[in-house]
């Protein structure tokens, strides 16, 4: 009787947010990698194949509230070996952020970002973030307290490489302006 009642107890339980990627990046003279990205609850799961041999993959990130916006595969420091950034939405009070991951030849590790998850808390931040890759950078913009509906703020990274391991550094800032006509 105690095992049938623990069966619905686990059957009412709530749905759990759930997101499942596949990308492939592939560059003229360098290897071809396939990625899948997977969050089950909040939990990432993330795993890659370089020229159809598993990486040894990553998993147990935390993506607040289980929102992905969106997945991106890159090269921002042109060394061949691919990046992939999971950007994820705002959820309970939490600021959007990502999660970036480098592989290699036989794995995977993750990037650091200068001021934490998403990159800190900038000078006049009122949220409203996004995040792109864009020729050797990552973009993250966002809304400026005060700023009108069409500028937006913007930090952009460079990836580097440190004592620490990759790191996406600091690289410049300003604002954008939006017409429209």
């Amino acid at each position: 009787m105690l095992i049938v009642a623990a069966g619905l107890l686990a059957g009412c339980k709530k749905q759990d947010a759930f997101y499942k990627g596949e990308l492939t990046y592939e560059k003229v003279g360098a290897p071809k990698y396939a990625f899948s990205v997977q969050v089950r609850g909040e939990e990432l799961f993330f795993s890659a194949r370089r020229e159809g041999v598993e990486l040894t993959g990553i998993s147990g990130n935390r993506v607040p509230g289980g929102k992905v916006a969106a997945v991106e595969a890159a090269d921002l420091n042109s060394d061949g070996k691919p990046e992939v950034y999971v950007f994820f939405a705002e959820a309970s009070g939490v600021p959007p952020g990502l999660l970036a991951f480098s592989c290699g030849e036989k794995d995977c590790s993750s990037i650091g970002i200068e001021g934490g998850a998403g990159g800190g808390m900038p000078k006049d931040y009122c949220g409203g973030d996004s995040y792109k890759t864009e020729h050797d950078r990552l973009v993250r913009q966002y809304k400026g307290c005060g700023m009108g509906s069409g500028e937006r703020l913007y930090i952009k990274y460079a990836l580097k490489t440190t004592s620490f391991g990759l790191m996406l550094s600091k690289a410049g800032e300003g604002k954008t302006v939006t017409t429209r006509i």
